[in-house]
């Protein structure tokens, strides 16, 4: 799961560099027309390995940080096979610029949420990417399970590698309708505001069949489950 969210992260980092204005940094922290409750799903498929997993980005909640709001984005990667992972940050600004990240939550599966220490963001800035070349191809419409959608299409090359990427501003919270790499491929599901899809999946119980059951025999007494009840 850390490998779909290191692909995932190759997406955004491209995506950073695939627009001006309102979609500069899109996929890398910069939030369409934020408001807490949208959402996108979307399909990824990882060309390495040929699987394919889910992603669902949504904004699931407000603070105010230093006199600024701050939205909190959570992405959720679905296997076809296993638990999810969930990354939850909390941002003022593009996630590009470490100084607009203030929180980051990661879940691996049904386990506790665990805060991650922010100093793992010291150095990254100091990466220095090949600069990108990049070309507005015209606005298309792009076929997706949510519809057809007018969006923006980009072609950016940087370091040799070529990648495509679809944007439109009627998609959030990150404006991204379909992106093409030599990793894979992203596309858009469905998109919308409020229900479970707008919630944070941090603290979601596991369903029913998958909860444990595990039974603690206690010498000299009766046998327990979680519910504290005995057998």
């Amino acid at each position: 799961m850390r490998t779909a969210f290191l692909l995932l992260y190759s997406f955004t980092v491209v995506a950073s560099v695939s627009a001006q204005g309102v979609f500069q940094d899109i996929m890398s922290g910069t939030l369409i027309n934020p408001e807490n409750g949208v959402y996108s799903w979307y399909e990824l498929k990882d060309t390495e390995n040929g699987r394919t997993l889910f992603v669902r980005q949504a904004i699931v909640g407000e603070k105010k940080v230093q006199g600024k709001k701050g939205y909190y984005l959570e992405t959720e990667i679905v296997p076809d096979v296993g638990f999810p992972i969930i990354y939850k940050m909390l941002l003022t600004g593009p996630a590009t610029d470490k100084n607009n990240v203030h929180e980051i939550i990661v879940r691996e599966g049904f386990g506790a949420p665990e805060t991650i220490a922010l100093d793992n963001l010291e150095g990254a800035e100091d990466e220095k990417s090949p600069e990108a070349a990049r070309t507005s191809l015209g606005t298309e419409t792009v076929k997706t399970p949510a519809g057809d959608i007018q969006a923006e299409h980009f072609s950016i090359e940087q370091g040799g590698l070529k990648t495509e990427v679809w944007i439109s501003d009627t998609v959030r919270p990150m404006g991204i309708v379909r992106m093409i790499s030599s990793d894979g491929e992203l596309l858009l599901s469905r998109s919308g505001q409020g229900g479970a899809d707008g919630e944070s999946a941090m603290n979601r119980t596991p369903p029913e069949e998958i909860r444990p059951d595990v039974k603690v025999r206690v010498e000299s007494g009766p046998t327990r489950n979680f519910s504290g009840k005995a057998q």
